[in-house]
């Protein structure tokens, strides 16, 4: 990843109890991807595109495609300094944006545009990468932003997510450490909104 000039919005620390692990199993991820992707439709139309945030918002940003038939573009952004559990987050966003420009050569987005990360931790991300995107974007188009989980100690709220969480989460193509309580999260019934 080539580092972009950091952004540093101010940060307030992401909410862990240290009680358990939340794991989303893969039967939930999936509904939930459904839920997303039937609510983002319903409220967002015409949805053009998606931009999964890499690395943990590409799976479910190329799921939510796959479910809407769109394409799918890739960011690729680091907050966290190490992928540790309890890692807290440092405030710096460095991100790449040569994936996004490699695929749209010198092309603009249209109408509705969803931007899908796992988790909206602390919204540093979002912040970040937001205002960056404004060069690809042609006139009226609108950014959605989609995440799985927000951080009950988030400073932002994306436009839709599913779980509000107060510990660290596992997502399905993570392994719990050993010895680990691990708690896992319902099936979602409907989406949270901004």
């Amino acid at each position: 990843m080539t580092p972009q000039p950091a952004h540093r919005p101010p940060v307030q620390p992401r909410q862990f109890r240290h009680r358990r692990l939340l794991r989303i199993p893969a039967d939930a991820y999936d509904w939930a991807i459904e839920v997303l992707a039937d609510a983002a439709r319903q409220r967002y139309r015409p949805i053009t595109a998606t931009i999964g945030i890499a690395n943990g918002g590409l799976a479910p940003a190329r799921a939510i495609s796959d479910f809407l038939r769109l394409p799918t573009h890739q960011v690729n952004a680091k907050h966290n300094p190490t992928d540790a559990t309890y890692t807290e987050a440092t405030g710096i966003v460095t991100y790449d944006l040569g994936p996004l420009t490699r695929r749209l050569a010198a092309h603009d987005l249209t109408g509705t545009v969803l931007v899908v990360d796992d988790i909206c931790g602390t919204g540093a991300t979002f912040a970040a990468l937001l205002p960056e995107l404004a060069a690809y974007l042609g006139p009226d188009v609108t950014l959605r932003t989609v995440a799985l989980c927000r951080n009950a100690g988030s400073a932002l709220n994306p436009d839709l997510w599913v779980w509000t969480v107060d510990d660290w989460v596992l997502f399905p193509w993570e392994r719990p450490p050993a010895a680990a309580t691990v708690e896992d999260l319902p099936a979602p019934s409907q989406v949270e909104t901004a």
